[in-house]
């Protein structure tokens, strides 16, 4: 009998130390959370002013096929940001997902150590050398996309992290009923 009580004792301060643990793991996440909020680092997207909206993509300087496609996005990614760094690594020498295009925009440089060290290869890659095109577009935030639909620049937001890289395939618009 004095082993299954000493066994007994054992687990409930096992029990116990779990729940503490448990407690203080929430409180830390709580303490990490109001630090993201006060440093301005949430992972949240933030819709973004776009001069060139109801123009079509080859009008500012991207690719003429993006005046054709049903729905698309832009990525553009900067060799200096480190945000754009962790996307282009996602990215590195992969395929772009369907609907994706990338701009790279060179901060320094032309840009051609970022694309070779993050293998950026494809007919869907642009560098924007001069930043010309951004210019355009009247975005000055990387990363961000802009959005395409029926041809038509539409909207555009900044991409945060990996996670919303992975939502980023294009959206379509809902239609209002009138």
């Amino acid at each position: 009998m004095g082993m299954v009580t000493v066994l007994l004792i054992v687990v409930c301060l096992l029990i116990a130390m779990a729940f503490v643990l448990l407690g203080a793991q929430i409180e830390l996440f709580e303490q990490v959370k109001q630090l993201r909020k006060f440093l301005d680092l949430e992972d949240k997207v933030t819709d973004l002013e776009l001069a060139a909206a109801g123009l079509k993509p080859s009008e500012v300087g991207l690719p003429k096929e993006l005046d054709h496609v049903e729905t698309g996005a832009i990525l553009l990614l900067s060799n200096k940001c480190a945000t754009c760094q962790t996307l282009a690594a996602t990215l590195r020498g992969g395929r772009l997902p369907d609907g994706i295009w990338l701009l790279v925009v060179p901060v320094t440089g032309d840009a051609s150590e970022f694309v070779d060290h993050y293998e950026l290869r494809g007919d869907r890659i642009t560098v924007d050398l001069g930043e010309l095109t951004a210019n355009r577009l009247g975005l000055d935030v990387t990363p961000s996309a802009v959005f395409v639909e029926d041809g038509r620049l539409t909207s555009a937001q900044t991409v945060p992290s990996v996670r919303h890289l992975r939502t980023l395939p294009p959206r379509r618009a809902a239609k209002s009923i009138s």
